[in-house]
Order: C-alpha cells, then structure tokens, then sequence
C-alpha cells in the first residue's frame, strides 16, 4: 500500500503557520524595531545603544524590583496554599471532594480582567464590611487597601484567589496518580496521615512542584491585568510593572521602538530567574542523589 509522504506536512502546517505567525515573526519584528530609534517622524539605525539606554533606566529597573517583591510574596503564599489545599482533598479526612474541588477551581474560570474589577469594588470599605474589622487594628480608622503601601498586597490577594485552585488542581492530579500501593505500604509501617504527607507525597510531587514555581515565576515577572485595572479606581504608577511600563512607552508616548527593547529586557530577566530557581533545585536534587548512594 502507497502512503503519502505529504500527510505528515499537511498535518504540521497548522502548528507551523500560527507558530511562524504569532511567535517568530513577531519576535524577530520585536528585535528588528529595537536597532532602529524614531527622530522627528523618522526612524534611524541606532544598533544596541536602545539596550544601552535600558540598562540605565531606573524606572524598568524600579518595576523589576516591585514584581520580584510581588513574586516572592505571592508564589510562597499560593503554591503553599494550593499544596496544603490538594493535600487536605487527598487525605480520608475531607468529604465531598469533588464539591470542594470545584468550589476551589471556579476563581480560575474568572478572567483576569473581571476579577480585578470584582476586587477593586470589594475593596471599597462602604462594600466590603471586612475591611471594617481591619479598622479595629487601625486604631479605628478604615483601612484603605488600595494606599500605595497597601498596593502590593491587594494585588497579591487578587491573584492568590484568582490562581490557587488552578495549582492545586495541578497537585491534586499528581497525587491520585502516584501508586495506591506506596500509601499501603506506608500504613502497614505504621505512618500517619501527615507523615505519609511529608515523607512520600511531598517527595513524589516535586516534578509537578518545580512545574507549578516555573510557570509561576514566569506569570510573575508578566503582571500586567490586575496593577492596569486597578489604576480605573486608585492611583497606579505608570511603571509599576515592567508591562506596565512597556504599554506605556508603546501606547502612551508612541516609543515602539523603545518599548521592544524593553520587552527584550523583560524576556532575558524571566529566562535568568527561572534558569537560576532551575539550578538550585537541580543542584539540590543531585545532593539528595549522591546521599542515596552513599
């Protein structure tokens, strides 16, 4: 029987157009703008001095340091939160875990766009009578959640609803799937169900632990939807974010060229911090190896 050759092909030209389309072409495009400056209406051949003017800009460097801050606050919260939260459905304990499970993953179904607009109202103390109680420890006076010191922390709360249930749903998938005989063979040695936690299944899940801190590090470094949201209802600084930042230069000021280069910069400190989380878990992961052989 004849096959034809051209199946393969025709069946990968879907992937390779809209990969051509929505990836390398406009990243070579992105790359092509930020060797050119505009000058009085015209764009000159500048060479690197674009990336020589990013590394001096105090303003995306500021914005970096304000999305590290959030990274560190709001990955340790969630992924701690989403683990103990797949862990407790994993366990005998909890009924009705398909009902929790659901209740928990239905923040993740709400775009970002609506959530930020959901929260931005519920922080309104005359909406919100939480914030209220918070008052008590304010000396009686209301708390105002959307304060520039303030800030940080509500869109930390913002994201940690919208992305919990996701990652723990993540998690959650990774423990059914470890084998039924590893949980016997741990009660028949007399483990509890929080040893058996800490001993077998936080070890088994450290692939789908580091996946979730990749992934995370990278959505951190991208805050864009909830700090450009909020701006609607309380001040935001235009560089808050460095996307923030970059929209700005693009859409604001009309600076394309600049605002490419940034978004190489972006992309560069993305890639080095999830390659150096990538190194110190290897690195630790090769420790724990040598110790096993030993």
């Amino acid at each position: 029987m004849k096959t034809n050759r051209s199946v393969p092909y025709v069946m990968l030209a879907p992937f390779v157009l809209l990969f051509f389309g929505f990836f390398l072409y406009p990243f070579f495009y992105a790359f092509y703008l930020s060797l050119f400056a505009s000058r009085m209406g015209h764009s000159h051949f500048v060479g690197l001095s674009n990336y020589v003017l990013a590394l001096k800009d105090g303003s995306f460097w500021h914005s970096i340091e304000t999305v590290a801050k959030y990274g560190i606050l709001q990955l340790f919260t969630m992924l701690l939160l989403a683990l103990i939260l797949a862990l407790l459905l994993d366990s005998p304990i909890v009924k009705g875990k398909a009902t929790f499970r659901l209740l928990y993953f239905l923040p993740y179904a709400v775009p970002a766009v609506i959530a930020a607009l959901m929260w931005g109202f519920l922080y309104a103390p005359q909406l919100d009578p939480l914030l209220n109680v918070l008052a008590i420890f304010n000396h009686g006076k209301p708390v105002d959640v959307l304060s520039p010191g303030n800030l940080l922390y509500s869109i930390v709360n913002i994201v940690v609803w919208e992305w919990t249930g996701y990652n723990m749903t993540l998690y959650f998938a990774g423990l059914t799937s470890l084998p039924l005989e590893i949980y016997d063979a741990a009660k028949i040695d007399g483990c509890t169900e929080i040893q058996t936690a800490l001993r077998i299944k936080l070890p088994l899940l450290r692939p789908i632990i580091i996946f979730t801190w990749i992934l995370s590090i990278i959505g951190a470094f991208q805050l864009f939807n909830e700090p450009f949201i909020l701006s609607s209802i309380t001040t935001v600084p235009s560089d808050y974010t460095p996307n923030m930042y970059i929209y700005n230069m693009a859409f604001a000021y009309n600076n394309f060229n600049y605002s490419a280069t940034l978004s190489f910069f972006l992309a560069f400190v993305t890639l080095v911090a999830s390659l150096v989380f990538l190194y110190f878990t290897s690195g630790e992961q090769r420790r724990q190896r040598r110790l096993n052989k030993t």
